[in-house]
């Protein structure tokens, strides 16, 4: 009895050690992870002009994030109101803040700015008018470790982990969202990139020559963190004729871009170019211009529907769903209102 009384009494102490060696050791990995996880530094670029009523907000929410290993970059665009003032006040509050301040030189050369100042592994961008949830960049770092083999996570419907090129085709297609505003992009993708002096679609053009550099793209469901700021004032947004003349440009750089990495993929970009056609021309027509630029309008919408019309004749039909097919067809019916 003795002796069996030793034996259970030796196997309690070995399964109580084991135990809380398997603990300490499951302890460990997870902590390891987790640290690995928050070990990613993230820049945030915001540009800046002009924006003291806003920018506040903006800011106020990128540094209450929960995901604390983040570089602000806020890049101030020649502004000649109190956003200077600002800029410099959150720099001097928080240590993450850094600031740029530059003569005006437009959206391209302060996003271009924001690049070369940011010295984070990965990169995502705020506008200046917009602001986010607490827990957006934490949703993208969650991601950053579910798929580290990726080069960028970005929202859209084509949801799944995509290889090169397969990323520029879900692109082209609209299946990933055509804005940086709801992406994270490794650092080193932009590295011989700049932004064009576009003042309408530079954003898409840098989205698509990323999309294309990737080797990897993870592509996850849109959440709702990131906010809008219905901004009258901004440049995308104003009601004037002149930001959308510069349309035309932007789509024929997509078109020489894809024909010159992928042309197997042209129609693919003839579609997305068709889809964009379609929107601009809603919102040129319902421009209300002065009789001096009625002949511009007409011109530009003359242009936008020859668009649509080679979207219409070269439809990559192989890579179409059911859904781009009512696209198409949208964008046809705004062509011929």
């Amino acid at each position: 009895m003795h002796v069996a009384g030793d034996i259970r009494s030796r196997l309690f102490v070995a399964r109580r050690y084991y135990g809380m060696v398997c603990g300490e050791m499951c302890c460990e990995r997870n902590s390891g992870a987790d640290m690995e996880r928050h070990a990613q530094k993230i820049s945030v670029i915001i540009p800046v002009f002009n924006n003291e009523r806003y920018l506040p907000r903006c800011c106020d929410s990128v540094l209450g994030q929960t995901y604390k290993d983040i570089e602000v970059v806020l890049v101030d665009d020649g502004s000649t109101d109190g956003t200077p003032t600002l800029c410099d006040r959150y720099a001097a509050q928080d240590a993450r803040v850094k600031v740029v301040h530059q003569s005006n030189g437009g959206e391209g050369a302060a996003r271009n700015a924001g690049l070369a100042a940011a010295s984070g592994d990965w990169i995502m961008w705020v506008d200046s008018d917009d602001w986010i949830e607490e827990r957006w960049i934490e949703y993208f770092a969650d991601q950053l470790h579910r798929h580290p083999d990726a080069d960028v996570v970005i929202t859209g419907t084509g949801v799944g982990v995509w290889r090169h090129p397969e990323p520029l085709r879900q692109f082209l297609m609209d299946r990933i969202v055509h804005t940086m505003w709801t992406s994270c992009t490794r650092r080193g993708l932009y590295d011989g990139l700049t932004f064009t002096d576009q003042k309408i679609g530079a954003d898409v053009l840098m989205q698509i020559q990323v999309v294309w550099k990737a080797a990897t793209v993870a592509v996850i469901p849109r959440s709702s963190g990131y906010h809008y700021e219905d901004n009258e004032q901004s440049v995308t947004r104003v009601g004037s004729i002149r930001t959308r003349l510069g349309w035309p440009k932007r789509a024929d750089l997509e078109l020489a871009f894809v024909r010159n990495v992928a042309p197997q993929m042209l129609n693919c970009a003839r579609f997305d170019v068709m889809r964009g056609a379609g929107v601009i021309i809603e919102s040129v027509r319902k421009l209300d211009v002065p009789p001096e630029e009625h002949a511009q309008k007409r011109a530009l919408l003359k242009r936008l529907r020859g668009y649509v019309w080679n979207g219409l004749f070269h439809l990559p039909l192989r890579s179409m769903r059911r859904k781009e097919y009512a696209t198409a067809l949208g964008s046809l019916r705004k062509a011929l209102r």
